[in-house]
């Protein structure tokens, strides 16, 4: 019998091949070239997500993906989906709009939020300068997502930690971090300058953005500040669909129009005795139009004649902080204050006939006081030598939404609440060390983290017939990783690491009744004995890191706990026994899998990446049944070759294939409410981005994204369509599409 290869395995041994051979004909970039500072930087990348210390990349025991400020640019990247687009193993899923006033929240979410191996939403912890973002949320037509509380315009790196990050960062490290870092005066003033700042302008022909950032820093003395801006203006992201007109059948996408600024203004004092104290203000504001022509047409209501969303989001920060670093028994330590306010709104109106004309007004809002402590100390104990480091958190959350609008649902009483007013109090106190044996051969990074949460919900008027339940909890997070540098080139990993996530507050709490109907009466009732989701996580591998290769192979197994689901619990449905409703304790689920990444370097300015991701996993039923966990990404494999200019970088460019493989049918099965689900075809998209600095400072960047043309769905954006499924291609991506930009630096 023939055995025949598949186009899959085709391509993936093309690319290994292409990767490998040219790595063993690599010469060391690094050692030749007068652009070696550029790769050296990109082999020696510092994190401090994954340790809390600074670290070497290679050195640390986990997986950790960073995205430099150039890399950003040159990748042409204008949100966390374009931030990820190379990045096997993270997903941001974002639908299309085809929202309902009072039904339906598809694509009201926006970029609704990261997801690191199958785990997503609130699991990932995402923080801005060590702040932590406002929490997604969702409650019928409402969705409120958290990828759009960071602008990019503003970041000078990223941080992708794959794995539980509660030893070291607490309540929501379920599944892993991502850490935003703001840039400083001191990136825009090297080189002696007392005023220097970048100027950069872009176009986006997806979604049809105009960008433009502006940022200004200058230095007198000990004295630093800097002021940025971003400016995005877009519409609708573009899609294959080829039907339009009105109605559930229309696939073009719904019209959209809208904006976004961001500011950050920091302030820096930095004298010569190592104390260094920074004050900073941020704003991001977000407004959305759509017309949401999918939603027109007849109903069991009647017509709906127009229907018109209005969204706009909001995150303002002021954060203070002082470090101090020199020598001593402590040689650096760190204390931050800050305030953060975060609110999304969702505003919709509906003409029907002959039904009463309605409105909905949806808020999201998440206020938050807090201080964070942390300090390092290097000494020895004989040949061992310790990098150890600790401190503590605690914030007030106070979080609220509200439910409004015209023509409230039968039962209902407008204005009102998904939950009552909820003050969220998190703390915790960590302790991490690096651990060096064997003059370094062999380090060892442990932790541990002790929180305590409380959530006290208040008196609400809104809400007078609902008594809250306050709740509160703790937990003690360990971790432990390990690597051997079996030789100067040559490591292995190993990590374990736990995670949690408290109940959040429309959780514990979420209030929806209806006791008007003697058949179909339902009431929501709290659960003060809501506990946390649990995790745990093993991961172990080997990285090869020289000047001309590296390559990174990781495999892991993640074991999740207590999963929460809101379920059924009691009652007959009728007035005297409505249908209870809770949030409760119940799944169970499993993921494992295997990473790898490749990158080799040649003196010529050549140079070539492989990414490779796969994931399984199940959720376990209380009963023991296991059904496949959809919320898991298919195989994707990313290969790129690419040229740099060796003399000083003026110039260079990459092309990158990237390969979606189709759900298998039986990891399909549940994903939707059909016999059968619907899963897109795999797919090969090229793109090619290029850059070349036209003078010094000025940069000329371009893309071409999707060069083929194809049509393709990301099964992250297309999971719960049925397979029969007459929209599918609303869940498209754009076809040919290209970007540009223009930046100054001076």
């Amino acid at each position: 019998m023939t055995r025949h290869r598949s186009p899959f395995l085709s391509r993936l041994a093309m690319g290994s091949t292409l990767g490998f051979a040219f790595a063993a004909t690599a010469q060391p970039a690094m050692a030749q070239d007068d652009d070696g500072a550029y790769w050296l930087a990109r082999k020696n990348q510092i994190v401090v997500t994954a340790t809390r210390i600074e670290a070497r990349i290679e050195d640390v025991p986990v997986t950790v993906s960073v995205k430099s400020a150039e890399q950003i640019a040159d990748e042409l990247v204008t949100d966390i989906r374009d931030l990820v687009r190379f990045e096997p193993g993270v997903s941001v899923q974002r639908q299309p709009a085809r929202f309902g006033a009072a039904l339906g929240s598809t694509g009201r979410a926006g970029n609704d939020s990261f997801n690191i191996r199958g785990i997503g939403g609130n699991r990932v912890l995402i923080q801005v300068d060590g702040v932590r973002v406002p929490d997604g949320f969702s409650f019928g037509a409402q969705a409120a997502g958290r990828g759009d509380y960071v602008d990019l315009g503003l970041v000078k790196s990223v941080e992708i930690l794959r794995g539980p990050s509660s030893a070291l960062y607490g309540s929501d490290g379920l599944a892993g971090a991502v850490s935003f870092i703001t840039a400083d005066p001191a990136d825009f003033l090297g080189g002696g300058k007392s005023v220097g700042g970048l100027l950069r302008a872009a176009y986006a022909s997806a979604d049809k953005e105009f960008s433009e950032t502006a940022i200004l820093a200058g230095q007198s003395g000990d004295w630093s500040l800097m002021a940025a801006y971003t400016r995005r203006d877009y519409q609708e992201l573009d899609n294959k669909g080829d039907v339009g007109g009105t109605g559930a059948a229309r696939t073009r996408p719904n019209p959209q129009d809208g904006h976004s600024n961001a500011a950050l203004a920091r302030i820096v004092y930095d004298p010569a005795s190592g104390h260094k104290l920074r004050l900073t203000g941020e704003y991001l504001g977000t407004r959305l139009y759509t017309n949401a022509l999918t939603g027109l047409g007849g109903g069991f209501a009647g017509t709906v004649d127009r229907l018109e969303g209005w969204d706009t989001g909001e995150r303002k920060r002021v954060s203070f902080d002082w470090s101090w670093q020199g020598d001593g028994a402590i040689d650096f330590a760190r204390v931050a204050l800050y305030w953060q306010d975060g609110e999304d709104r969702q505003y919709t109106e509906e003409d029907r006939t002959p039904a009463p004309d309605r409105t909905r007004l949806n808020t999201f809002e998440n206020r938050v006081f807090g201080a964070s402590a942390d300090a390092r100390a290097d000494f020895a104990t004989g040949a061992i030598t310790h990098r150890l480091v600790f401190g503590g958190d605690i914030s007030k959350t106070r979080q609220r939404g509200l439910r409004d609008g015209t023509v409230p649902p039968a039962g209902e009483t407008f204005p009102t609440r998904a939950f009552p007013v909820t003050d969220f109090t998190r703390g915790g106190l960590f302790v991490g060390d690096e651990i060096a044996i064997a003059d370094g051969r062999l380090t060892l990074y442990p932790a541990l983290r002790f929180d305590w949460y409380d959530l006290s919900p208040q008196d609400d008027p809104l809400l007078p017939a609902f008594a809250g339940a306050g709740q509160d909890g703790s937990r003690l997070s360990p971790k432990i990783g390990a690597v051997w540098k079996i030789t100067d080139q040559v490591r292995l990993f190993a990590n374990y690491a736990t995670g949690f996530k408290a109940p959040e507050p429309g959780q514990v709490n979420q209030f929806f009744e209806n006791l008007t109907s003697p058949f179909f009466s339902y009431r929501s009732v709290p659960n003060p004995d809501l506990g946390p989701e649990r995790s745990k996580s093993f991961e172990g591998g080997v990285r090869l890191g020289s000047d001309a290769v590296s390559l990174d192979v990781t495999a892991f197994s993640a074991r999740y706990k207590d999963f929460i689901s809101q379920e059924q619990v009691g009652g007959t449905g009728t007035i005297a026994d409505p249908i209870r409703f809770q949030f409760v304790n119940l799944d169970r689920a499993r993921v494992k899998g295997a990473e790898a990444r490749f990158e080799g370097r040649a003196s010529s300015g050549l140079y070539t990446t492989l990414a490779l991701s796969y994931a399984t996993g199940n959720s376990i039923q209380p009963d023991g049944t296991r059904v496949p966990l959809a919320s898991i990404d298919p195989l994707k494999l990313v290969v790129g070759v690419g040229y740099r200019e060796p003399q000083n970088g003026r110039f260079g460019g990459q092309i990158v294939m990237t390969h979606s493989a189709r759900k298998e049918a039986s990891r399909a099965v549940g994903a939707c409410t059909a016999a059968e689900c619907y899963r897109p075809d795999a797919f090969t998209i090229l793109d090619a981005t290029a850059f070349a600095r036209i003078v010094e400072g000025l940069t000329l960047r371009a893309g071409v994204f999707n060069i083929l043309d194809r049509k393709y769905a990301w099964w992250s954006d297309a999971r719960g369509l049925a397979a029969n499924s007459t929209i599918t291609d609303a869940y498209t991506q754009p076809g040919r599409n290209a970007s540009v930009s223009l930046s100054f630096r001076f």
